[in-house]
């Protein structure tokens, strides 16, 4: 009798420790509560989920966070990193615009700087032409940061030219995640390695119990190329022949990226360079990173904004939500993984009730059969507000793009979803320019021609075991 009484026990104190943990945690209520609800009615399976998936700031990640804080924090005083920066400094802002800057100032130290040239690129061919030009004109260093490198073409394409930099003279560094490029063999990078490239892997899993283990999740979904410090790449695309569309298992890819020239640079470098010393403990320390600006690139005021779970606040979730809140005429959303947390989808519904012109653009088939149920659950709320949902069906649809007004475009890697919202490093770059959303306004409508929209009835006309099957997954939205 005391074998099962120790183990019941056990099992209830295991419970009663994981649900502190739960509750303590900044979350939003309903995922509190759906891990409470698998905890307790799964008590062994549930909490080893949690611990897997769902234990987002330890206490090693905020510490590892401050470290690198305080280091760079010195690196970048002492190369007047702000003073360049605010060589593009904004002098007079409308009010909309001015409080969208201060809450990335305040709550992520993004400063806002004028003076930049952002070019749209609108699929990975131009894309990787671009930044191949970059690269080719380099004179310093190339920092390369994506969630993906495949081992294919592309990947090989990408290590060769890199390594001819390198036995240049250049300096190439190259920081993938560890999960997302987790195909790379172990010597896939060796050609780049002797040649006097560095690369780094963030966050690799590692089992024993005297090894450190890092979590599936927050993951480093950013891409991030600079050149010389000058010229800059943030986007949606990663590095695989997908992305190029000649993976026939998927098909036609849709994506889209920005080119960046001007002092926003100087965020992006200092986003490589807080991840690169996280990584791999060596600090970049010497002003040929953080070169002065000259004459104005352009004239487009860009904030680039980065976004983690070692952060106080969802910064990049924030903007979304402000920026729907200031929208005066329309909002054109395109995103491939579309579950929005609660207060983004009352933002949206808020507007179109407001008489907003609200669009969605969603793949018709994405990769993630789970996501694209729960994405669907959220569609008869919105539709009965008049958003406008359209589903992409000329191939697979991965930009992660906002539009609002012709005030400011958005781009960057962040989903609208709680994944990119709570759990995953992200980057994003707010472009208040009219050129910018001139392109961005061009290049949604042209997306729109290879797209169906639904119909306002859509959700009442589906059948009842599909509105169950929705319902379900929508379960799983907090947790996505």
């Amino acid at each position: 009798m005391e074998t099962p009484l120790i183990i019941i026990g056990l099992a209830v104190m295991q419970i009663v420790v994981v649900l502190g943990f739960v509750l303590m945690e900044r979350r939003e209520p309903q995922a509190t509560l759906a891990w409470i609800m698998g905890v307790v009615f799964l008590p062994v399976v549930g909490a080893l989920l949690y611990l897997v998936f769902g234990f987002s700031r330890t206490v090693r990640r905020v510490r590892v966070s401050r470290r690198v804080a305080t280091r760079t924090r010195a690196v970048f005083a002492r190369w007047q990193v702000g003073r360049k920066a605010r060589g593009g400094e904004v002098l007079a802002l409308d009010e909309r615009t001015r409080v969208m800057v201060q809450l990335a100032e305040r709550a992520a130290r993004a400063r806002a700087c004028t003076g930049n040239d952002v070019q749209l690129l609108i699929d990975a061919r131009e894309t990787y032409l671009a930044m191949r030009q970059a690269v080719d004109a380099a004179t310093h260093h190339v920092h390369v940061q994506f969630y993906i490198i495949q081992p294919d073409q592309t990947g090989v394409a990408l290590r060769d030219h890199l390594a001819s930099r390198a036995r240049d003279g250049i300096e190439v560094r190259v920081l993938c995640d560890a999960i997302g490029s987790f195909s790379l063999p172990h010597n896939f990078w060796t050609s780049l390695v002797e040649a006097g490239g560095h690369v780094g892997y963030y966050g690799p899993i590692r089992i024993g119990p005297l090894r450190r283990r890092d979590r599936v999740n927050f993951r480093n979904h950013r891409k991030n190329v600079v050149v010389d410090g000058r010229v800059g790449f943030t986007g949606g695309i990663n590095i695989g022949r997908e992305y190029l569309g000649l993976d026939p298992t998927v098909g036609a890819w849709r994506d889209t990226h920005v080119a960046i020239r001007g002092p926003a640079v100087i965020d992006l470098q200092k986003t490589f360079v807080e991840d690169w010393l996280a990584t791999t403990t060596e600090l970049l320390d010497d002003e040929s990173y953080f070169p002065e600006f000259g004459d104005p690139e352009g004239d487009a005021v860009v904030q680039v904004v980065a976004s983690g779970p070692d952060r106080s606040w969802a910064v990049i979730h924030q903007l979304f939500v402000l920026a729907t809140a200031r929208a005066n005429r329309r909002i054109w959303i395109t995103s491939p993984y579309f579950v929005p947390d609660g207060i983004m989808k009352n933002a949206l519904i808020s507007a179109s009730l407001s008489g907003q012109d609200v669009r969605v653009l969603v793949p018709r088939k994405g990769d993630s059969r789970l996501v694209d149920l729960a994405s669907r659950h959220h569609f008869g709320e919105l539709l009965d507000a008049g958003v406008r949902i359209y589903e992409y069906n000329a191939g697979f649809l991965h930009a992660k793009t906002i539009l609002v007004d012709d005030w400011v475009a958005v781009i960057g890697s962040t989903n609208m979803d709680i994944r990119s919202f709570q759990l995953n490093y992200e980057l994003t770059a707010f472009v208040y320019d009219s050129k910018t959303v001139k392109a961005l306004e061009t290049m949604y409508r042209g997306d729109l021609e290879g797209a169906t929209q639904l119909p306002p009835t859509w959700a009442r006309d589906l059948s009842y075991g599909r509105r169950l099957l929705y319902a379900c997954a929508g379960l799983m939205s907090p947790l996505l």
